[in-house]
């Protein structure tokens, strides 16, 4: 049985960092856990529901909220002069932890204080655990058809059972033990054609899982539809 936890953080403070997820690395520093976290998707929605089906397991991870930016001018004590930075106001963000520890509810509402992002040093970032819910991915009804699929999270490479060409990379850092690794990746958003004959099925069931490199971290997540249908 292959089973999700997911939660949802609520923002008690300002936010630095990418407007459009959070990486799931990010969320494995926070609680000093090594967990298989998805990236983190930003929200409006402070209550999670029940996912009865695939396409309802995703609604939430396909529909974009997209940021604001602000801007303040601080000072800068180490450079002793005036400087601008950029935060985020968000209201939640939501993570899919694929068969997490024992009491790992239990575990982060130990943590004292979990913050996410940069400029964590001044306050920014501060989240606290809104609601959670348990998944059962053995329990989905997945579809029996689809001619693509589309990335929800970074991609290291496309799988062998897409057809292959041109697309769109980006940069990313991975944070590992105070190293900084840059790693180009297959950028979100994009869709492939599915190669005739495969098992739709399977095929859907590992995109939850992340079946792919560096899944563990967020990466490689994506979700199977029909392209005459939608």
């Amino acid at each position: 049985m292959s089973k999700i936890i997911r939660i949802l953080f609520k923002f008690e403070s300002e936010y630095a960092g990418s407007p459009q997820y959070i990486s799931g690395n990010a969320l494995r520093h926070a609680l000093s856990l090594q967990v298989n976290s998805s990236i983190g998707i930003f929200t409006a929605k402070g209550k999670l529901t029940k996912s009865q089906s695939y396409n309802d397991f995703f609604l939430l991870r396909t529909r974009k909220y997209f940021l604001r930016p602000y801007f303040e001018i601080w000072w800068d004590k180490i450079q002793q002069k005036k400087a601008y930075r950029c935060f985020f106001l968000p209201q939640f963000v939501t993570f899919d932890i694929i068969n997490p520890p024992e009491n790992f509810i239990k575990i982060i509402k130990n943590i004292e204080l979990l913050q996410l992002g940069g400029m964590r040093n001044v306050g920014f970032g501060i989240v606290s655990l809104q609601d959670h819910i348990e998944i059962n991915l053995d329990e989905l009804d997945y579809p029996k058809k689809a001619s693509h699929l589309t990335l929800i999270s970074p991609a290291i490479y496309l799988p062998s059972f897409v057809e292959l060409y041109d697309c769109r990379h980006k940069q990313v850092e991975i944070w590992n033990h105070n190293n900084v690794n840059v790693v180009n990746v297959i950028a979100p958003g994009q869709f492939f054609r599915i190669r005739n004959g495969k098992n739709i099925q399977s095929i859907a069931k590992k995109g939850i899982l992340r079946k792919a490199a560096l899944g563990k971290l967020g990466l490689g997540e994506y979700i199977v539809h029909d392209w005459k249908n939608n």
